[in-house]
Protein backbone atom coordinates (compact mmCIF):
# COMPACT_ATOMS: atom_id res chain seq x y z
CA UNK A 1 0.00 0.00 0.00
CA UNK A 2 1.20 3.38 -0.88
CA UNK A 3 2.19 5.50 2.10
CA UNK A 4 0.63 8.51 2.96
CA UNK A 5 2.67 12.06 2.38
CA UNK A 6 2.62 12.75 6.69
CA UNK A 7 3.93 8.90 7.19
CA UNK A 8 6.62 9.38 4.57
CA UNK A 9 7.43 12.58 6.47
CA UNK A 10 7.29 10.76 9.98
CA UNK A 11 9.67 8.15 8.17
CA UNK A 12 12.21 10.21 6.83
CA UNK A 13 12.36 12.09 10.21
CA UNK A 14 12.87 9.64 12.13
CA UNK A 15 16.47 8.31 9.87
CA UNK A 16 17.58 11.22 10.18
CA UNK A 17 16.98 11.23 13.51
CA UNK A 18 19.10 8.04 13.91
CA UNK A 19 21.56 8.76 11.27
CA UNK A 20 22.04 12.64 13.32
CA UNK A 21 22.68 9.91 16.83
CA UNK A 22 25.22 8.46 14.51
CA UNK A 23 26.92 10.60 13.39
CA UNK A 24 27.24 12.56 17.01
CA UNK A 25 29.08 9.15 18.31
CA UNK A 26 31.25 8.86 15.23
CA UNK A 27 32.33 12.50 15.82
CA UNK A 28 33.15 11.93 19.13
CA UNK A 29 35.21 8.73 18.70
CA UNK A 30 37.28 10.55 15.81
CA UNK A 31 37.96 13.49 18.29
CA UNK A 32 38.74 11.20 20.74
CA UNK A 33 41.46 9.61 18.59
CA UNK A 34 42.87 12.31 16.96
CA UNK A 35 43.07 14.43 19.53
CA UNK A 36 44.74 11.66 21.60
CA UNK A 37 47.30 11.00 18.45
CA UNK A 38 48.35 14.61 18.11
CA UNK A 39 46.45 13.36 14.19
CA UNK A 40 45.19 16.56 12.43
CA UNK A 41 43.80 14.34 10.13
CA UNK A 42 41.35 12.33 12.18
CA UNK A 43 40.32 16.10 13.55
CA UNK A 44 39.63 17.22 10.21
CA UNK A 45 37.97 14.18 9.81
CA UNK A 46 35.89 14.90 12.95
CA UNK A 47 35.13 18.15 12.22
CA UNK A 48 33.40 17.02 8.86
CA UNK A 49 31.19 14.32 10.89
CA UNK A 50 30.17 17.60 12.76
CA UNK A 51 29.00 18.94 9.56
CA UNK A 52 27.20 15.51 8.35
CA UNK A 53 25.22 16.20 11.87
CA UNK A 54 24.21 19.77 11.28
CA UNK A 55 23.45 18.50 7.56
CA UNK A 56 21.42 16.04 9.44
CA UNK A 57 19.97 18.97 11.83
CA UNK A 58 19.44 21.20 8.80
CA UNK A 59 17.08 18.54 6.92
CA UNK A 60 15.04 17.87 10.23
CA UNK A 61 14.17 21.69 10.25
CA UNK A 62 13.38 21.49 7.08
CA UNK A 63 10.83 18.57 6.63
CA UNK A 64 9.37 20.76 9.73
CA UNK A 65 8.93 23.93 8.22
CA UNK A 66 8.01 22.63 4.51
CA UNK A 67 4.73 21.36 6.97
CA UNK A 68 3.81 24.97 8.50
CA UNK A 69 0.77 26.17 6.84
CA UNK A 70 0.42 30.14 5.47
CA UNK A 71 -0.23 32.60 8.54
CA UNK A 72 -1.63 36.03 8.70
CA UNK A 73 1.98 37.41 8.59
CA UNK A 74 3.35 34.61 6.01
CA UNK A 75 0.65 34.51 3.37
CA UNK A 76 3.16 32.35 0.68
CA UNK A 77 3.87 30.19 3.93
CA UNK A 78 7.51 29.52 5.57
CA UNK A 79 9.54 27.77 2.50
CA UNK A 80 12.17 30.25 2.46
CA UNK A 81 13.35 30.02 5.92
CA UNK A 82 14.97 26.35 5.07
CA UNK A 83 16.63 28.20 2.17
CA UNK A 84 18.34 30.88 4.91
CA UNK A 85 19.18 27.89 7.44
CA UNK A 86 21.20 26.44 3.94
CA UNK A 87 22.88 29.35 3.27
CA UNK A 88 24.14 29.97 7.23
CA UNK A 89 24.88 26.40 7.42
CA UNK A 90 27.13 27.24 4.01
CA UNK A 91 28.79 30.27 5.29
CA UNK A 92 29.84 27.93 8.98
CA UNK A 93 31.45 25.70 6.47
CA UNK A 94 33.74 27.67 4.99
CA UNK A 95 34.39 29.31 8.47
CA UNK A 96 35.06 25.68 9.40
CA UNK A 97 37.49 24.79 6.23
CA UNK A 98 39.27 27.69 6.51
CA UNK A 99 40.18 26.71 10.28
CA UNK A 100 41.29 23.57 9.49
CA UNK A 101 43.46 24.94 6.92
CA UNK A 102 44.95 26.59 9.80
CA UNK A 103 44.68 24.21 11.96
CA UNK A 104 46.98 21.59 9.10
CA UNK A 105 49.64 24.18 8.04
CA UNK A 106 50.09 24.81 12.12
CA UNK A 107 50.50 21.39 13.00
CA UNK A 108 52.79 20.40 10.00
CA UNK A 109 55.90 18.50 11.15
CA UNK A 110 54.26 17.61 14.82
CA UNK A 111 54.90 14.36 16.09
CA UNK A 112 52.22 12.02 15.55
CA UNK A 113 51.50 9.03 17.45
CA UNK A 114 50.18 5.68 16.65
CA UNK A 115 47.40 3.55 18.81
CA UNK A 116 46.39 0.77 18.33
CA UNK A 117 43.03 0.89 20.65
CA UNK A 118 42.58 4.50 18.77
CA UNK A 119 42.74 2.25 15.38
CA UNK A 120 40.55 -0.03 16.46
CA UNK A 121 37.80 2.64 17.31
CA UNK A 122 38.24 4.22 14.08
CA UNK A 123 37.72 1.05 12.35
CA UNK A 124 34.50 0.76 14.37
CA UNK A 125 33.59 3.90 12.77
CA UNK A 126 34.50 3.53 9.29
CA UNK A 127 32.00 -0.09 9.57
CA UNK A 128 29.55 2.29 11.24
CA UNK A 129 29.81 5.09 8.03
CA UNK A 130 29.47 2.26 5.90
CA UNK A 131 26.74 0.39 7.23
CA UNK A 132 24.71 3.81 7.12
CA UNK A 133 25.44 4.53 3.87
CA UNK A 134 23.47 0.99 2.94
CA UNK A 135 20.79 1.74 5.03
CA UNK A 136 19.96 5.72 3.81
CA UNK A 137 20.39 4.40 0.56
CA UNK A 138 17.67 1.63 0.93
CA UNK A 139 15.46 3.31 2.57
CA UNK A 140 15.86 6.58 -0.05
CA UNK A 141 14.47 3.83 -2.67
CA UNK A 142 11.50 2.47 -0.43
CA UNK A 143 10.82 5.84 0.50
CA UNK A 144 11.46 7.52 -2.64
CA UNK A 145 12.93 10.17 -1.11
CA UNK A 146 15.35 12.86 -2.58
CA UNK A 147 16.83 14.28 1.09
CA UNK A 148 17.50 10.90 2.05
CA UNK A 149 19.31 9.73 -1.40
CA UNK A 150 21.53 12.85 -1.07
CA UNK A 151 21.95 12.21 2.68
CA UNK A 152 23.28 8.97 1.44
CA UNK A 153 25.38 10.30 -0.80
CA UNK A 154 27.12 12.91 1.19
CA UNK A 155 27.22 9.76 3.94
CA UNK A 156 29.48 7.70 1.07
CA UNK A 157 31.97 10.74 1.10
CA UNK A 158 32.53 10.46 4.74
CA UNK A 159 33.41 7.18 4.05
CA UNK A 160 36.23 7.81 1.53
CA UNK A 161 37.10 10.81 3.97
CA UNK A 162 37.82 8.30 7.04
CA UNK A 163 39.97 5.95 4.23
CA UNK A 164 41.72 9.04 3.77
CA UNK A 165 42.34 10.37 7.11
CA UNK A 166 43.12 6.44 8.50
CA UNK A 167 45.80 6.65 5.36
CA UNK A 168 47.33 9.62 6.89
CA UNK A 169 47.36 9.50 10.19
CA UNK A 170 49.27 5.64 9.69
CA UNK A 171 51.93 7.32 7.39
CA UNK A 172 52.60 10.26 9.61
CA UNK A 173 53.07 7.86 13.08
CA UNK A 174 55.77 6.20 10.55
CA UNK A 175 57.44 9.50 10.11
CA UNK A 176 55.37 10.88 6.97
CA UNK A 177 54.29 13.86 8.89
CA UNK A 178 53.57 16.03 5.62
CA UNK A 179 50.84 13.13 4.69
CA UNK A 180 48.81 14.01 8.00
CA UNK A 181 48.97 17.61 6.61
CA UNK A 182 47.75 16.72 3.09
CA UNK A 183 44.59 14.91 4.07
CA UNK A 184 43.67 17.34 6.44
CA UNK A 185 43.66 19.83 3.83
CA UNK A 186 41.81 17.58 1.70
CA UNK A 187 39.36 17.33 4.12
CA UNK A 188 39.05 21.10 3.99
CA UNK A 189 38.86 21.46 0.19
CA UNK A 190 35.68 18.82 0.49
CA UNK A 191 34.27 20.90 3.38
CA UNK A 192 34.74 24.10 1.21
CA UNK A 193 32.81 21.62 -1.97
CA UNK A 194 29.86 21.28 -0.01
CA UNK A 195 29.19 24.85 1.24
CA UNK A 196 29.72 25.92 -2.21
CA UNK A 197 26.72 23.02 -3.15
CA UNK A 198 24.55 24.57 -0.07
CA UNK A 199 25.16 28.01 -1.46
CA UNK A 200 24.65 27.44 -5.27
CA UNK A 201 20.64 25.68 -3.68
CA UNK A 202 19.94 28.36 -1.35
CA UNK A 203 20.94 31.58 -3.16
CA UNK A 204 18.79 30.88 -6.87
CA UNK A 205 15.87 30.93 -4.44
CA UNK A 206 16.34 33.60 -1.96
CA UNK A 207 16.81 35.95 -5.17
CA UNK A 208 13.71 34.87 -6.91
CA UNK A 209 15.66 32.69 -9.92
CA UNK A 210 13.34 31.48 -12.20
CA UNK A 211 14.35 28.50 -14.74
CA UNK A 212 12.03 29.98 -17.50
CA UNK A 213 12.64 33.26 -18.94
CA UNK A 214 9.30 35.96 -19.68
CA UNK A 215 9.93 34.60 -23.87
CA UNK A 216 9.21 30.88 -22.73
CA UNK A 217 6.76 31.98 -20.83
CA UNK A 218 5.13 34.17 -23.58
CA UNK A 219 5.30 32.19 -26.13
CA UNK A 220 3.21 29.66 -24.92
CA UNK A 221 0.25 32.44 -24.19
CA UNK A 222 0.89 34.07 -27.55
CA UNK A 223 -1.79 32.37 -29.05
CA UNK A 224 -4.38 31.90 -26.93
CA UNK A 225 -7.44 33.02 -28.12
CA UNK A 226 -8.91 36.35 -26.27
CA UNK A 227 -5.45 36.83 -25.23
CA UNK A 228 -4.81 40.40 -26.81
CA UNK A 229 -1.96 41.51 -25.11
CA UNK A 230 0.70 39.85 -22.18
CA UNK A 231 1.50 42.56 -20.02
CA UNK A 232 3.95 41.69 -17.55
CA UNK A 233 5.24 38.09 -16.88
CA UNK A 234 6.80 37.25 -13.32
CA UNK A 235 7.99 33.76 -12.47
CA UNK A 236 10.06 31.97 -9.63
CA UNK A 237 11.64 28.48 -9.10
CA UNK A 238 12.05 27.15 -5.56
CA UNK A 239 13.42 23.59 -5.57
CA UNK A 240 11.18 21.25 -7.65
CA UNK A 241 8.40 24.04 -7.59
CA UNK A 242 7.36 26.76 -10.17
CA UNK A 243 5.36 30.25 -9.54
CA UNK A 244 3.99 32.44 -12.14
CA UNK A 245 2.20 35.89 -12.20
CA UNK A 246 0.58 36.64 -14.75
CA UNK A 247 -0.90 40.16 -16.13
CA UNK A 248 -2.62 39.44 -19.64
CA UNK A 249 -5.46 42.14 -21.68
CA UNK A 250 -8.48 41.00 -23.23
CA UNK A 251 -11.47 43.15 -25.03
CA UNK A 252 -13.26 44.62 -22.23
CA UNK A 253 -16.17 44.11 -23.61
CA UNK A 254 -15.36 40.55 -23.10
CA UNK A 255 -18.58 38.50 -20.87
CA UNK A 256 -16.68 37.92 -17.13
CA UNK A 257 -17.83 34.16 -17.91
CA UNK A 258 -15.46 33.81 -20.47
CA UNK A 259 -12.67 36.09 -18.79
CA UNK A 260 -12.71 33.29 -16.23
CA UNK A 261 -12.03 30.69 -18.88
CA UNK A 262 -9.27 32.95 -20.06
CA UNK A 263 -6.94 32.59 -16.88
CA UNK A 264 -7.94 28.86 -16.83
CA UNK A 265 -6.72 28.65 -20.05
CA UNK A 266 -3.44 30.27 -19.43
CA UNK A 267 -2.82 28.40 -16.08
CA UNK A 268 -3.77 24.87 -17.98
CA UNK A 269 -1.03 25.78 -20.63
CA UNK A 270 1.61 27.02 -18.76
CA UNK A 271 0.99 23.68 -16.41
CA UNK A 272 1.14 21.23 -19.56
CA UNK A 273 3.98 23.48 -21.23
CA UNK A 274 6.48 24.28 -18.60
CA UNK A 275 5.11 22.43 -15.10
CA UNK A 276 4.38 25.54 -13.72
CA UNK A 277 1.34 24.69 -11.53
CA UNK A 278 0.91 27.67 -9.03
CA UNK A 279 -0.24 30.38 -11.08
CA UNK A 280 -1.94 33.92 -10.39
CA UNK A 281 -3.37 35.26 -13.34
CA UNK A 282 -4.90 39.25 -13.48
CA UNK A 283 -7.13 40.45 -16.49
CA UNK A 284 -7.19 43.87 -17.43
CA UNK A 285 -8.99 45.68 -20.48
CA UNK A 286 -6.91 46.19 -23.32
CA UNK A 287 -6.36 49.85 -24.50
CA UNK A 288 -8.07 51.00 -27.38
Amino acid sequence: MRKSHREKTMNVRSILILEGLANLVMMLMKFFVGLSTNSVALVSDALHSMVDLMNNVVAIVAIRLSEAAPDEGHHYGHRKIEQLVVFGLAMLLVSLAIQIFFNAIGNYGQAVTHSQVGLWLILIVFVINLALTIWQHYWAKRLDSDILEADAKHTLSDVLTTIAAIAGWQFAANGFYWMDTLVACVVASLVLFLAWQLMTRSVPILIDYSEFSPAEIDRVLHDLEHVDEIKRVRARTHRKAHFADITIAVDPNLPTAISHEVTQQVERALSKELGIHDVVVHVEPIEK
